[in-house]
């Protein structure tokens, strides 16, 4: 007898503080996973600033009724320690596991320093100080991945900020010691005699696409509002005025409508029921941006996928 189907809805990169109307963006998440009776719902970071003012943000994701999971993101510590935010969304650890039906699954937290030999936690921005010294799970934390993994039967699925696929050149694109976190899931898979980890799902990077490394998954979910292109790539969006109320999106391409998906887990396949949208001004492509990033094209979408396994 196959395992029962588990669903969720997965989302990464709202940016409250950053995007105009991002509660809107929210709330048709919200709205939509009660719709379709999801088994839980999961947001991949860049959720939102412990400020007074962002109550009613968390009281929307609060609305979902199923459980819901948080993973952290490099822009919650913008302003605040690691443990403060996690009071404010009501997360009680950094890196966590959790079952649902016949699948376990892993939170990570990749944003740590490794600074003069010793592991710092993300707070009030220091992050943007020591770039080449950020993105790292701790020692402590693979450690823990590797009890945890070895503690379960079942299919996994990892979930995290960064992306855990590989450290790139780029030092903002995953974390550096994905070395050291790949071998603990070949261990894994190796000892189960089976793929017992099968794919890793991840935000930050604000990109659509799927690597495959050593048979395993490394899923990029989009960010529900925008690209970040910088400040070479400057222009208007939705009007001067609203540009002036929210000047970091002169430095991204916002998307249209709010971009997420439902992912299923059934006995050999993961499928993913992505949205698709357009940009609200100029695409990168019009900003004279690459239109690449990471081995991946820019794109306002969550593509369609089913990635058997």
């Amino acid at each position: 007898m196959g395992k029962k189907p588990v669903r969720f809805g997965i989302m990464a990169d709202v940016h409250q503080d950053f995007m105009y109307k991002a509660e809107d963006r929210l709330r048709t998440f919200i709205e939509h996973m009660n719709r379709e009776r999801v088994d839980f719902i999961i947001q991949l970071g860049d959720f939102c600033y412990p400020l007074p003012e962002n109550r009613s943000f968390v009281n929307t994701w609060e609305q979902f009724e199923g459980p819901r999971y948080h993973v952290l993101g490099n822009h919650d510590m913008d302003k605040c320690s690691k443990r403060t935010i996690m009071d404010f969304i009501g997360m009680e650890q950094s890196y966590y596991s959790f079952d649902s039906g016949d699948y376990h699954f892993v939170v990570l937290d990749g944003n740590n320093l490794f600074l003069e030999g010793r592991y710092i936690d993300y707070e009030f921005c220091n992050y943007h100080k020591h770039p080449e010294a950020n993105n790292y799970l701790t020692p402590e934390q693979l450690e823990w991945l590797r009890g945890d993994l070895a503690a379960t039967d079942k299919t996994t699925v990892i979930f995290s900020h960064q992306n855990l696929e590989s450290s790139y050149t780029d030092v903002n694109y995953g974390v550096h010691n994905s070395e050291d976190f790949r071998s603990i899931v070949k261990e894994a898979n190796k000892a189960a005699g089976f793929n017992k980890v099968i794919a890793c799902m991840n935000g930050h990077n604000h990109l659509d696409g799927v690597k495959v490394i050593d048979d395993l998954y490394f899923i990029h979910i989009n960010s529900m509002s925008y690209f970040w292109m910088g400040k070479p790539y400057q222009h208007t969006v939705y009007s001067e005025e609203i540009s002036g109320q929210h000047p970091i999106l002169t430095m991204c391409a916002p998307y249209e409508e709010p971009l997420y998906a439902i992912v299923t887990l059934e006995d050999g396949r993961l499928k993913m029921e992505g949205r698709e949208t357009g940009f609200v001004s100029a695409s990168p492509l019009e900003c004279g941006h690459s239109n690449s990033y990471g081995g991946h094209i820019v794109t306002a979408r969550i593509a369609d996928r089913v990635l058997k396994y």
